[in-house]
């Protein structure tokens, strides 16, 4: 039984490092342009006079009254021009930087930037407060006494939070103290001391339920702002079965260092499952278990940009365990750090990624450069020339197993290119390619080796359109002028020289899988388009009624096993369909279909129906994956060239999200996950929503099954209701499990110009990366 936590291996290296390379930015010498001075106080009214012995505006009527950021408004009012002291009556509001604050009568000091708000009120997106007495001490802090803050924008408001003192940071945050929470004025809870953040951060949450895994639970969490740039959640949690939780979620925002977050998590769980175990949740023991995680993004300067992420895990289902969205996001979480450099002739990367956790494979770069030139004319001719060169020392790291194979390439990737238009309306782009690589080290010999590849081939494409000017209605859809276009699209791309076998080289991920390859693309996009107003948009947008797109693949010439090409036979045929007739209505389908095998690799449909009262969205994601003969996995050289397609592992599952308006107070909705090749109903869940015009309540019943328990025998059941804060969703109070999924994978409109047809489904296999030798 372990019961400390797990070591941070590797950790304080990487975090030194980072440190140090930060610091250079916290500490360096800053140069920040002042703001031209404007000391000169504008007024304008319907009756303005100035009264030179008092050096003072008078106005009324209409009165505004600006001095640098600050406005302020008011039925009458009158200025000191010397000292900026201001007195106004009626209907007086003072704006500045997203805060609001109003009263009756105000004492406003532009100078100082302060002010006294007898029963005041204030406003800053979502939170609405009154007091007795407000006071602006400086531009970023205000107080009050006797103050009620609430969302409700209603003049009796149905919920408010009392409190006797309370100071207002803009932008930051709301410290109260002496607190009572109130419902229709009748109070229900006090509290000393309460913070609300007015950073989209949530003030506080709290879970409560009971599932047969973790029994009863009550997932409490806090949120808490040191500063504008720095705020974040505590979270305590209790799991009757697993134990007490803790951590932290610290999120950070900083002009000169960037913006991250940092994640730390621990729990002394008394039913950890057995890593190492056949069947890892029969065999229970307490063990530590937690996490470490570290996302930053800053900009170092206009052109460079730096990427880091750690992740450090104690078992491979600890995020399964406790934090199953983000498992769900994102299941093998790596650790990696980028600085990119972008010019506008080239691109630099250095790429460094490294293994965190000793039960995940990692294919480790320490570091990975690539320096990529852009496509540019040469010498002022129209040929075209674009180059990649690179290095990687690149590492095969294996869970629980020995290291695979090491090795450090070095590699440079040419390409010519010599674009022609013939009749002013065809387009063909001839171009030619090599590449060198050296291997430090190969699969069969420890000293160097050199591979040379060399190919080419072209790019013809055409367009034709038709429009027709025709504006009404036609079977219920909206037509404002109407247009079709076509563009057939002929695409070569051929490896005629590859003086190693890809299957004697280290899988590296940098075009260590070419080999000898003729393909040919025939392909056709059509698309009927209309101008639509979308969203209540002012102007019309661009609408693609309908898109139709195919492409097919031939394969000619030697072929390779490796890429799954074959001599004179087509390989892959993809279609792609999008309709738009209505605002309410939209699909999409995508479709690869394998003709050497006669079946369909992959097919992911997407459908939105939103008539009215109805809103419905239906996804289907249908995966075949292709029998791995002769490939290379994890840098393993599988040979099995008999394999049959039953011996292939496929995903096929649909799910349905359904919402009905019942009324506008009332909605009932249902989801429904369901794996088809198994007849597994994985999840489903019934609900219903009542709007509390503050509040949403969402409460229902959820059947989901678990990997951890036997489907066929043991389901999660649960009950959960769900309070949530309609100006801010991020506050909310639940209990129960409720069902997350991904919205409709459907656009309205298109941007603009064709994108380029999708690459040979083999190139994208996870199996055989880069198979062009195009840099483009």
């Amino acid at each position: 039984m372990r019961l400390c936590p797990p070591a941070i291996k590797g950790l304080p290296f990487f975090i030194y490092f980072c440190f140090i390379f930060f610091g250079c930015f916290l500490f360096a010498p800053q140069t920040v342009a002042e703001p031209p001075s404007d000391d000169e106080v504008e007024a304008v009214a319907d009756n303005l006079q100035y009264l030179e012995n008092e050096r003072k505006l008078v106005g009324t009527g209409n009165v505004v009254i600006t001095y640098r950021d600050i406005e302020l408004t008011a039925d009458q009012a009158e200025v000191n021009v010397e000292t900026k002291e201001a007195h106004a009556t009626g209907h007086v509001v003072v704006r500045q930087l997203g805060k609001t604050l109003s009263g009756n009568e105000v004492f406003f000091d532009f100078k100082n930037n302060s002010g006294s708000f007898p029963d005041g009120r204030f406003f800053q997106f979502p939170w609405y407060g009154f007091g007795k007495q407000l006071e602006q001490v400086s531009k970023n802090k205000i107080t009050a006494r006797d103050v009620f803050i609430t969302s409700c924008d209603l003049p009796h408001p149905h919920y408010d939070v009392k409190a006797s003192q309370t100071d207002i940071y803009p932008g930051d945050k709301i410290v109260a103290k002496n607190v009572t929470f109130r419902i229709l004025e009748v109070p229900v809870f006090w509290w000393p001391y309460l913070i609300i953040p007015l950073n989209q951060n949530a003030p506080f949450d709290i879970t409560p339920g009971y599932s047969d895994e973790y029994g009863a639970f009550v997932l409490a969490s806090k949120g808490f702002s040191v500063s504008k740039n720095v705020s974040g959640r505590l979270r305590f949690d209790w799991y009757s079965k697993r134990g007490f939780g803790y951590g932290a979620d610290i999120n950070y925002k900083f002009d000169r260092l960037g913006l991250g977050q940092v994640k730390l998590y621990g729990i002394n769980d008394e039913e950890a499952p057995n890593q190492r175990a056949d069947n890892p949740f029969s065999d229970k023991s307490e063990e530590y278990r937690g996490r470490v995680s570290w996302r930053h993004k800053t900009r170092i300067d206009p052109r460079t940009t730096l990427h880091l992420q750690w992740n450090e895990l104690s078992d491979e289902r600890f995020l399964q365990d406790f934090f199953e969205r983000e498992h769900r996001e994102e299941i093998n979480p790596n650790s990696f750090l980028t600085i990119t450099r972008s010019e506008d002739d080239y691109s630099l990367v250095t790429h460094v990624e490294k293994r965190a956790n000793r039960f995940q494979t990692v294919a480790e770069k320490l570091p990975e450069v690539v320096f990529t030139w852009f496509r540019k004319p040469l010498f002022g001719t129209n040929f075209y020339y674009t180059h990649e060169d690179g290095f990687v020392n690149f590492n095969q790291t294996k869970a629980f197993s020995p290291d695979g194979p090491n090795t450090v390439q070095f590699y440079t990737d040419q390409e010519l290119s010599y674009p022609l238009r013939f009749f002013r309306f065809y387009n063909f782009v001839p171009f030619a390619n090599f590449r060198d690589d050296f291997f430090s080290k190969s699969r069969e010999k420890e000293d160097g080796t050199n591979r040379f590849v060399g190919g080419g081939g072209f790019d013809a494409s055409t367009r034709f359109y038709n429009r027709w000017d025709y504006s009404g209605k036609f079977l219920g859809i909206e037509i404002n002028q109407l247009r079709h276009v076509f563009e057939p699209i002929i695409q070569y791309n051929s490896i005629r020289v590859a003086s190693v076998h890809p299957a004697k080289l280290v899988v590296t991920g940098r075009g260590d899988q070419l080999d000898h390859q003729d393909i040919l693309t025939l392909g056709v996009e059509n698309r009927i388009q209309t101008k639509r107003r979308v969203g209540g948009a002012e102007s019309a947008r661009r609408v693609d009624l309908v898109s139709f797109n195919a492409f097919l693949d031939y394969s000619f010439g030697p072929g390779s096993e490796l890429l799954r090409t074959r001599a004179n036979k087509f390989t892959d045929a993809r279609l792609q369909t999008i309709l738009r007739p209505y605002d309410w209505f939209a699909l999409r389908n995508d479709t690869v279909y394998d003709l050497l095998d006669h079946q369909v690799f992959t097919n992911n449909l997407d459908l939105a129906f939103d008539p009215g009262r109805l809103h419905l969205t239906l996804s289907h994601r249908y995966t075949n994956d292709r029998p791995k003969d002769g490939r290379i996995v994890d840098n393993l050289v599988v040979e099995r060239p008999h394999l049959s397609l039953d011996d292939a592992a496929s995903s096929n599952q649909i799910t349905v999200d359904a919402v009905y308006d019942l009324n506008k107070r009332w909605d009932i909705g249902g989801y429904v996950r369901w794996k088809i090749d198994d007849n597994l109903l994985e999840e489903w869940e019934i609900r219903a929503q009542r709007d509390l015009h503050d509040w949403l309540l969402d409460f229902g019943f959820n059947v989901r099954n678990s990997d951890r328990t036997d489907a066929e025998k043991e389901l999660n059941k649960e009950v959960f209701v769900q309070l949530r804060l309609k100006a801010l969703p991020e506050i909310e109070l639940k209990t129960g499990h409720r069902a997350s999924f991904a919205e409709s994978r459907i656009g309205r409109t298109v941007a603009g110009s064709n994108e380029a047809p999708p690459p040979p489904s083999f190139l994208v296999s996870p199996d055989a990366q880069y198979a062009s030798l195009s840099t483009t």
